[in-house]
């Protein structure tokens, strides 16, 4: 399943990759964006790390009035926005706490307006702040998932060593 997060803004207003990274460190996470590059526009996806955690998501940008004709309960709010960022992820905590935190960069140094499609919401920058740390700790209760199913794995393949090792010293013994 993929998500999918509407920013209207004005391209001229577009924060550097640097101030973004800036911005979002200010807000108390750790944040970097791995791509190479300082304009965002034009970019087709971005790969960064938050909080440790390294993922990608997908950018796409169009002209506001590509996107609106099919989307009614939006159109009131664009008035001179000349662009539309869509960020597009899958089932990724880290990529959904990135975007959104992205998108409160954009709010603050662009006056932009946030959408999230699958449940034609507008979104303010106090609700994607607050969904922030719920990204986050649902990717923490994943990472520990991932290393208690790994110590799992390396448990029963050493056990499954031991008794290959005790089925071969006893076959030695009859040899």
């Amino acid at each position: 399943m993929s998500m999918t997060q509407l920013v209207f803004l004005k391209k001229a207003d577009i924060p550097t990759k640097s101030k973004i990274e800036e911005k979002i460190n200010e807000l108390g996470y750790e944040f970097k964006i791995l791509n190479d590059f300082e304009i965002l526009y034009g970019q087709e996806g971005i790969n960064c790390v938050i909080n440790g955690s390294e993922t990608f998501f997908e950018l796409y940008f169009e002209k506001p009035s590509e996107i609106i004709d099919d989307l009614e309960w939006i159109k009131s709010d664009i008035t001179d926005e000349d662009i539309v960022f869509s960020f597009v992820w899958g089932n990724d905590f880290a990529a959904g706490a990135s975007v959104g935190l992205i998108s409160v960069v954009l709010i603050d140094e662009c006056n932009a307006h946030v959408y999230y499609l699958d449940d034609e919401m507008k979104y303010s920058r106090e609700m994607l702040l607050s969904e922030t740390p719920q990204f986050l700790n649902e990717l923490e209760k994943e990472e520990k998932n991932k290393r208690q199913r790994l110590e799992k794995s390396h448990l029963e393949i050493k056990q499954t060593e031991k008794k290959k090792g005790f089925i071969e010293k006893i076959k030695q013994l009859f040899s």
